[in-house]
């Protein structure tokens, strides 16, 4: 199919002729360098037409959803946190969230891809904030695994630096500690589970390991650790903190919404078949 179709476009190019044609092959796509490719999709009450095609439109031709996004974090806490932050923008499902494990990692993961030839240009490597929180610090631990003296290494660290994002904690407090400050701080709501929720960490004074501010909640409460996370999330982000907490990877987000979000070209009226339209 790919022959005919550039034969078709040659000959189209040639004679000055405008081809149109509908294919349900994705492997189509490939060919986006040479015809114009419009991605129709139908709904009950109209058929959309997509200038671009973008995950969604993969997901509809292939079955398979793509993650052009990609997070690193340390933990299952910073996992539930960014996951609910892209939810927030409606890009979830094309985020893949990973977690490098202690902060020190974050480094020597991101230098790795890197020398491997990797830009990462749609990736974030995102601290807790306790540690490693100014880019000094940053900097320091860059240029201790991503050695070098020539032009290409001092580009190749700048860059990397730029991949590093942090939440906003305050001096000298861990997540778990500054999430549990929030919570005790709010007052009763409309929502019972989260007044639950409220009144468990209002018990919880004194912990002999700062994870236990968020650990001893679920556990109190003996929901999966999942589970749990993800209903702490929900309800800090209903908080004024929130918004100040997690900016900076809010604010990356959305510059990458663009990249994955589909827009219609225009309205098409409903016809009895979708179909794909290339033009040469």
């Amino acid at each position: 199919m790919k022959n005919l179709i550039k034969i078709i476009s040659e000959r189209a190019a040639r004679y000055n002729l405008q081809v149109v044609f509908t294919t349900h092959r994705e492997s189509i796509i490939e060919l986006s360098d040479l015809i114009n490719i419009r991605h129709i999709f139908g709904t009950s009450e109209k058929t959309l037409c997509f200038d671009e095609t973008k995950p969604d439109a993969i997901n509809r031709l292939t079955g398979t959803q793509p993650r052009l996004i990609e997070i690193f974090v340390e933990d299952d806490l910073a996992m539930a946190i960014t996951k609910k932050v892209a939810g927030q923008l409606r890009i979830s499902k094309h985020v893949s969230v990973q977690r490098f494990g202690a902060a020190i990692n974050c480094f020597t993961v991101l230098s790795g891809l890197r020398l491997r030839g990797e830009n990462c240009d749609n990736s974030i490597f995102v601290l807790d904030g306790d540690v490693y929180r100014t880019q000094e610090e940053q900097k320091i631990r860059i240029e201790a695994v991503l050695t070098g003296n020539d032009e290409r290494s001092k580009l190749l660290r700048e860059s990397s630096l730029a991949k590093i994002k942090c939440l906003n904690l305050p001096e000298n407090t861990e997540p778990e500690k500054y999430i549990h400050s929030i919570i005790t701080g709010l007052e009763e709501t409309d929502d019972n589970e989260h007044n639950e929720i409220i009144e468990v960490a209002k018990q919880i004074a004194a912990v002999d390991d700062s994870h236990k501010f968020v650990d001893d909640i679920i556990r109190r409460l003996d929901w999966n650790r999942d589970v749990g996370l993800s209903k702490i999330i929900d309800l800090i982000s209903s908080t004024q903190e929130w918004a100040n907490y997690v900016s900076s990877v809010n604010d990356w987000l959305i510059s990458k919404r663009e990249l994955v979000q589909e827009t219609t070209s225009q309205e098409v009226s409903c016809i009895a078949s979708q179909r794909m339209e290339g033009r040469s």
